[in-house]
């Protein structure tokens, strides 16, 4: 169970980006060797100097490993994230483009309407799925509650505009796009009980 988080800054902060292009600072991996059994957690939240992609390409091929579907909650966005990675990183294309030949969306049944309920209130949008089947767990609690939050507060920190406890923002970030993979997680055991 995959999830990036990205920062999109309108003037190029690093060499081969463009204005406005999604930049990876973050990931969530969640890892399930088998049906029911105990998901371990692994992560990366980049520095707030420099570029972060080298070191978030490298963790995430050593994370993933070589084998397994990997789950993520609308495919076009972390396929999209790593064929720009993929295109910027020539050297790391090969490990790169297994990890997208495993991609699998957990999206596609809620866009399908394969499942649904009216808790959903008409959307398939992991912040409306989560509550309607696990209603136990949510985003409300989070210090960080949404993408576009975590972006923005990561970006200022890049930018060195940032006010605040960067250290417990750190967290914050973290604890929000690990609830986006454990999300996943417990979307699919509600699943496989269905």
């Amino acid at each position: 169970y995959l999830d990036f988080e990205t920062i999109g800054p309108s003037i190029p902060i690093f060499e081969g980006s463009k204005p406005y292009q999604q930049l990876v600072f973050q990931y969530s991996l969640h890892i399930q060797e088998m049906k029911g059994s105990k998901a371990s957690h692994r992560e990366y939240l980049a520095d707030s100097e420099g570029d972060p992609r080298i070191k978030f390409i490298e963790q995430l091929i050593t994370d993933c490993g070589a084998y397994g579907d990997i789950l993520v909650y609308s495919i076009s966005f972390e396929k999209g994230k790593l064929e720009d990675l993929i295109e910027t990183f020539p050297e790391y294309g090969i490990e790169l483009q297994k990890i997208v030949s495993r991609l699998k969306d957990l999206m596609v049944p809620f866009q399908k309407k394969w499942y649904y309920t009216p808790n959903m209130r008409g959307s398939y949008s992991i912040k409306n799925v989560l509550p309607a089947l696990v209603p136990e767990l949510s985003y409300d609690d989070l210090e960080i509650n949404k993408g576009d939050s975590a972006s923005n507060i990561f970006l200022s920190m890049v930018n060195g505009t940032f006010k605040g406890d960067e250290s417990q923002v750190r967290k914050s970030l973290l604890e929000y796009c690990k609830m986006d993979t454990y999300a996943m997680v417990k979307i699919i055991e509600k699943l496989l009980e269905i």
